[in-house]
């Protein structure tokens, strides 16, 4: 590849370095040095003005990139017109300015004024508007590196060569009307390499007049910013996901600054985004975790490990709440940490719905247990001491409610096991279910309970721990409740045609299910008018909803009851027999 011709000069003109491109145009020999000369030596007289305005411009920060129209100062036939793009340079420890000299195959206009070039030079074009189609007269070698084409490819052309399948019709349309219309333009388009690959091309097109105002070529400017767009795509969409997850979200850079937090995080903390970008993680901070506890944090993640923990912090109310935070290192390709990503979930109403769940658990275990076994002696000393029918009806009566209450306890724990086991992901052969009923018929041996099951060998149900509960649940209220001498039950287990879900069905002989007591279910609530008469169903109910299953109520004929449940079988997974004692 071929280099430029190139100057580094000071704002005054001074030249600190030129290569041999550079003396070449300017029919130098290679063994002379310029150096330390001024660049106006070489440059027509009538350019000095101009030019030195653009260096100065350069110099003050007033633009990125400047380009003009120059001609050499040769007295001979050599002398041509060129296009020149400054642009700032550190060179020597210094502030300077590079000149790039850009020779066309046609005479160029004089008089270019300059202009400022919001792009980066990495592909150069030069078109002439006077030729038909505005045909390219110059590339430069990152063009040519860019897209894949040789300049023979691309000169006589237009770069409509680089449009594609993809590219924006709306976006040409607005070019086209820019270089109608004689106006600058800097856009982002789709454009194809020749070999067909896809970019997305920062273009620049700037109009360049002459002495008399009309413009005779366009310069352009390509940029691949494909790495950015790519970027700017996935942040986009991590943002939508962030902002849609209920778990807060924040990224700090390598230092730990916050720079982006989702909406759950505002909602969260109580801080907005405003507030929190800019500031550290500090600020929530409760003082309930010691310096060692984030000494041993900040270790861990800038070792490049993911740190995981609970811990307690302080919203902007000042309100402490309880989180697992998950802190995740972000590396660039060469190792180096350039952000953190932390993801918190708020366990605050989960640790008080399991302090509740233990307070309730041990309260009605302990103490009504207690209270049940003192109303049951009791009740057997009366009886003792009692004749008359009425009085021994009564003390039954104490003894049932007695019974009520004790099996009320028996179903609160049974609450707080769905709690601990919804989580667990312990798998469960369907095979199990045929020994926690044979359980229940120990229990019951007055009951008769009929077990099929017609599933496929080694069915696995997802979570199965917890249909046990809700088996046992329903087997003890068809049992109990059941107002025949011969209580009868029969459980069918089956699966869907489609594989996907378990089908087990619960048909007694009972007196029936009153309507108000499923409508509540169905309804979701109770109220003072509408409940339904102890907890059992709604066990039943949130067992199967925490399996992701469903359960529905109908009548058994002639009489009684049928619950169907369907809960979703494991997709693989190894066969796990669960424990019906625990």
């Amino acid at each position: 590849m071929r280099s430029e011709p190139t100057f580094v000069v000071n704002p005054d003109g001074d030249i600190s370095y030129v290569n041999k491109a550079a003396l070449s145009l300017f029919g130098a020999s290679p063994d002379r040095s310029i150096v330390g000369t001024s660049i106006l030596e070489y440059i027509s007289s009538s350019y000095h003005a101009p030019l030195i305005d653009q260096f100065k411009r350069i110099d003050s920060g007033d633009a990125s990139a400047m380009g003009l129209t120059l001609k050499s100062s040769l007295e001979s036939d050599d002398s041509r017109e060129f296009i020149a793009l400054s642009t700032p340079v550190e060179w020597d420890g210094s502030e300077q300015i590079q000149l790039l000299l850009f020779e066309t195959d046609e005479q160029l206009p004089s008089g270019l004024s300059a202009r400022t070039m919001d792009a980066s030079p990495i592909g150069i074009t030069i078109d002439d508007a006077t030729l038909n189609d505005e045909q390219v007269v110059y590339v430069n070698d990152g063009f040519c590196e860019l897209t894949g084409y040789e300049r023979e490819e691309i000169l006589g052309r237009n770069c409509r060569v680089l449009q594609g399948d993809e590219t924006d019709e709306g976006i040409i349309a607005d070019i086209r009307r820019a270089i109608d219309a004689e106006e600058p333009i800097t856009t982002e388009i789709r454009n194809y390499r020749k070999d067909g690959s896809m970019f997305w091309n920062r273009l620049t097109i700037t109009p360049i007049e002459d002495e008399t105002g009309t413009v005779t070529h366009f310069l352009g400017f390509q940029e691949d910013v494909s790495e950015r767009k790519l970027y700017e795509r996935e942040k986009t969409l991590f943002e939508m996901q962030a902002d849609a997850s209920e778990q807060s979200v924040f990224i700090t850079d390598a230092a730990g600054t916050i720079e982006y937090v989702n909406s759950a995080f505002e909602r969260t903390t109580g801080y907005s985004a405003h507030e929190a970008i800019g500031q550290n993680p500090r600020l929530l901070k409760s003082r309930h975790q010691d310096e060692e506890f984030y000494r041993e944090l900040w270790e861990t993640i800038t070792a490049g490990e993911v740190w995981e923990a609970e811990l307690t912090n302080r919203r902007k109310s000042g309100e402490l709440y309880q989180t697992t935070q998950k802190i995740i290192p972000v590396t660039a390709p060469d190792g180096a940490i350039t952000n953190f990503i932390a993801i918190e979930e708020d366990i605050t109403d989960a640790q008080f719905i399991e302090q509740v769940l233990h307070v309730m658990d041990r309260v009605m275990r302990h103490n009504v247990r207690n209270s049940v076994t003192a109303i049951s002696g009791y009740a057997d000393l009366l009886e003792d001491k009692l004749d008359e029918e009425e009085h021994k009806a009564a003390i039954q009566t104490i003894r049932d409610h007695a019974e009520k209450l004790g099996k009320l306890s028996e179903e609160t724990r049974a609450i707080r096991e769905l709690f601990q086991r919804r989580h667990a992901e312990h798998s469960l052969s369907v095979d199990t279910i045929e020994g926690f009923v044979a359980k229940r018929q120990e229990m019951h041996p007055d009951a008769v309970l009929d077990l099929s099951i017609d599933v496929e060998d080694g069915t696995v149900i997802q979570n199965g721990s917890l249909l046990q509960l809700a088996i046992d649940e329903a087997l003890e209220n068809a049992i109990v409740h059941n107002d025949r001498d011969d209580p009868r039950v029969e459980i069918q287990v089956t699966q869907t045609t489609d594989g996907t879900e378990l089908s087990v069905e619960i048909a007694d002989n009972g007196p029936g299910m009153p309507d108000d007591q499923w409508d509540v279910i169905m309804a979701g609530e109770e109220t003072p008018l509408s409940h339904t008469t102890g907890i059992g169903l709604w066990l039943i109910y949130w067992t199967l909803t925490a399996l992701g299953g469903t359960m529905d109520c109908a009548e058994n004929e002639p009489r009684g009851t049928i619950l169907t449940f369907r809960v979703p079988l494991a997709v693989g997974g190894r066969i796990e027999d669960w424990n019906s004692d625990t």
